[in-house]
């Protein structure tokens, strides 16, 4: 996996943060377990569910799956993820190395990409390369915040209310559509 410098730097903010993410995500539980619950709405119990992006994996068991694989380009996020949910199944990867994502032989009923968008160099690419995941009724559920929050969340970083970030790119919601 060939990473360029800013993948690089994201990889390592992730790793050294993986051990933190779970206070993170309980010091802003408001915030996850609304989006645990909406997502839940969206997937349908029991379904085999990929999460690219997947953290420590509280998402992707959140929705129970009957067969959950969750990617992140962090190894040390995917070690937490493995302690904390052995019934799901976690993989360390680039989504937008086409060669990973050719070596999962599976498909799934949903693929869910939340709060990941932002870390992706080209997001157009990164959705074509996921055919081969699909079957032709595969729902994509992508979650991501607007740039209008980040003031918000620039001074939440600042005064210790949330997890430390690398600089994301930002999309609106009409490019990711069509």
């Amino acid at each position: 996996m060939k990473l360029n410098k800013r993948k690089i730097a994201i990889k390592k903010q992730n790793d050294r943060l993986a051990g933190e993410r779970d206070k993170w995500i309980k010091k802003n539980s408001f915030f996850y377990k609304n989006d645990q619950s909406y997502m839940r709405f969206l997937i349908k119990k029991n379904s085999r569910v990929l999460e690219l992006g997947c953290g420590t994996g509280q998402l992707l068991n959140a929705v129970e799956p009957s067969y959950g694989l969750g990617v992140d380009l962090s190894k040390n996020m995917v070690d937490v993820a493995k302690k904390n949910y052995q019934n799901l199944n976690f993989l360390q990867g680039d989504m937008e190395d086409l060669e990973f994502i050719l070596s999962i032989k599976e498909t799934f009923d949903y693929i869910i990409i939340s709060d990941t968008l932002g870390f992706l160099d080209d997001c157009q690419e990164a959705f074509e390369k996921l055919h081969s995941l699909c079957t032709k009724d595969t729902r994509l559920i992508i979650s991501y915040y607007s740039w209008r929050w980040q003031p918000i969340l620039t001074l939440g970083e600042k005064i210790g209310l949330k997890m430390p970030s690398v600089k994301m790119n930002w999309i609106s919601t009409e490019d990711t559509m069509g």
